[in-house]
């Protein structure tokens, strides 16, 4: 009769293929004394046995907890009910702080998708448009000029500033603008470079003032700006108003999103107040 492997103990290849792990994994127990097989006394090949199993099955569980190996030797050393107990709710703790995680993220995601959605439709036409903005908290970048390819560093200097996770997908960039300069590539200079606050985590440090603004959404980069100005603000005359600051420009999809500028879609916003004050 053939004898089931858990009596004459699993070889270290049958035991690697049952738990669907290598062998180096294995060794690698061994090397830190989780799981330490008794040898072969003819040959000195490892026979996992009935103690091996059980040790292996709780690191299987405890693995796929998310705990590590040191959580894991500690909890070997000091092998409790007690401890047991101990394991089981700090790991519901983390999976609290990962389910808020997780809903914090999805609630980003859905945001950044409806964004994209709106900037889309606002594009189609570009009209310009008149409305009342509430002021918007933002965080500060940097109110130095910086030029357009060192732009991605700057952002995540301000997040490692800042201590807090950086959003590629789920921020809104913006730029306040010197319409009186240009760089060589015809983009406006930016006197401030912000961030739109309501999604990042942290407090705002500056804000962007609430009022009347005009706003036009439009396809392609800033380097459009230039051409949407002079219209935005032949209408805003047109509609008996004048500006009453720096323009804003927002990045609404831009290199993040796409490597393809025809895709792209920026917002041009100009203060404005009736011409009659």
């Amino acid at each position: 009769m053939k004898r089931d492997p858990i009596e004459r103990g699993c070889s270290i290849k049958e035991t690697a293929e049952l738990y669907s792990i290598s062998i180096d994994t294995l060794y690698y127990y061994e090397r830190i004394g989780l799981v330490v097989p008794p040898r072969n006394e003819r040959n000195g090949y490892r026979i996992y046995q009935a103690d091996d199993f059980y040790r292996l099955n709780i690191i299987t569980e405890l693995r796929s907890m998310g705990f590590d190996f040191e959580q894991i030797r500690s909890y070997f050393d000091q092998h409790t009910f007690a401890s047991t107990m101990t394991l089981m709710n700090a790991e519901l703790s983390n999976i609290d702080d990962q389910m808020k995680h997780l809903s914090a993220l999805k609630g980003s995601i859905v945001d950044s998708l409806q964004r994209y959605t709106r900037a889309i439709a606002a594009a189609q036409d570009e009209d310009v448009v008149v409305m009342h903005i509430p002021e918007r908290p933002c965080l500060l970048v940097s109110d130095e000029e910086i030029y357009h390819p060192c732009l991605p560093y700057a952002y995540a200097r301000r997040a490692r500033e800042r201590n807090m996770r950086l959003s590629a997908f789920h921020s809104t960039p913006c730029y306040r603008i010197d319409v009186q300069r240009k760089n060589e590539d015809g983009f406006f200079l930016p006197n401030a470079i912000l961030l739109l606050a309501e999604n990042l985590p942290g407090p705002a440090d500056c804000s962007l003032p609430g009022g009347l603004y005009a706003s036009c959404t439009f396809k392609g980069t800033f380097i459009r700006s230039p051409e949407v100005l002079e219209s935005m603000t032949a209408f805003v005359a047109d509609q008996g108003y004048r500006t009453a600051g720096d323009p804003i420009e927002f990045c609404l999809i831009g290199e993040y999103e796409s490597d393809d500028r025809a895709e792209h879609i920026s917002r041009l916003e100009i203060p404005v107040e009736p011409q009659s004050r």
